[in-house]
């Protein structure tokens, strides 16, 4: 895999100096994402955490339930730092490439949920006055929690085309790709239980959190930036090259967990950044 990302560096490297690109941009950005993850089983985690004390246990009657929390179906994550710098090729003068690093943190690319509920009978009251009864229920929960990890260096590179670039409000869009290799991966189990009765209250809650390391994997992404710009400066010449964008960037996801396989999903995330023309 690290020779995949070197050897894309070095084609992405070798194509500017062959188009006689000029640096032109410095691009500072950040933002999140989110996308659909893989839905993990319990032997999918027996192969990240072997140790695992947790799935040492008997969790057969805890029945697995997917963890969707919007209607999406979106329940994967990332947060992100970019550098780049803007280059323009004199043979494409409306073009502007971007070329730069971007760090990824992503959870939930793979996660396994689970649990079970017994209510049972713990005490009835009866009224000395009228007779009346009052059932008193018991209830015990049981619910694990499992999720893949992992932050990521990317190299990042994205061909924009922009209308309106003479106004102080522009439009751009264009057509990007980033790959890199994971680092930091590690896999979360965590396992609660807790007692409550009808009256709301609780006899007690406990629960156990095991973390694991992983093996580095690769990761990429295809995706299309659209955005709007915003020059700070029209008249004052310090304000002039400082601008600010933001973007929408729909996107195709590759990530390959070790021992596992890679996972193709469809994405969205945003960015806000800065850019600064040289």
């Amino acid at each position: 895999m690290k020779k995949a990302t070197l050897f894309a560096a070095l084609v992405l490297s070798t194509a500017a100096f062959s188009q006689n690109l000029k640096i032109s941009e410095i691009h500072i950005s950040s933002g999140t994402g989110s996308m659909r993850g893989q839905d993990g089983t319990l032997s999918d985690f027996a192969k990240l955490a072997p140790n695992s004390a947790i799935l040492g246990m008997d969790l057969s009657q805890l029945k697995p339930y997917n963890d969707i929390y919007n209607g999406f179906g979106l329940n994967s994550g990332s947060n992100s730092t970019s550098l780049q710098l803007g280059l323009q090729c004199a043979k494409m003068p409306k073009f502007t490439f971007r070329v730069g690093i971007t760090h990824v943190s992503n959870f939930g690319l793979l996660s396994a949920h689970g649990g079970f509920t017994e209510t049972a009978r713990y005490d009835t009251l009866t009224s000395s006055q009228t007779g009346q009864q009052t059932f008193i229920d018991t209830s015990y929960s049981k619910s694990y929690h499992m999720n893949y990890s992992d932050q990521q260096i990317r190299l990042d590179g994205a061909m924009i085309f922009r209308m309106f670039p003479e106004k102080r409000w522009s439009l751009h869009a264009g057509l990007g790709a980033s790959i890199g290799m994971s680092y930091r991966a590690s896999t979360s189990i965590e396992l609660w239980e807790s007692s409550y009765n009808s009256t709301g209250n609780y006899g007690y809650g406990t629960g156990t959190t095991e973390s694991f390391k992983n093996k580095n994997s690769l990761g990429a992404a295809l995706y299309i930036p659209l955005g709007v710009d915003f020059c700070i400066g029209k008249k004052r010449e310090f304000w002039m090259p400082f601008h600010l964008y933001a973007e929408t960037r729909p996107s195709l996801n590759i990530n390959s967990i070790n021992g596992i396989g890679t996972s193709f999903s469809a994405g969205m995330s945003s960015a806000v950044g800065l850019r600064v023309k040289l």
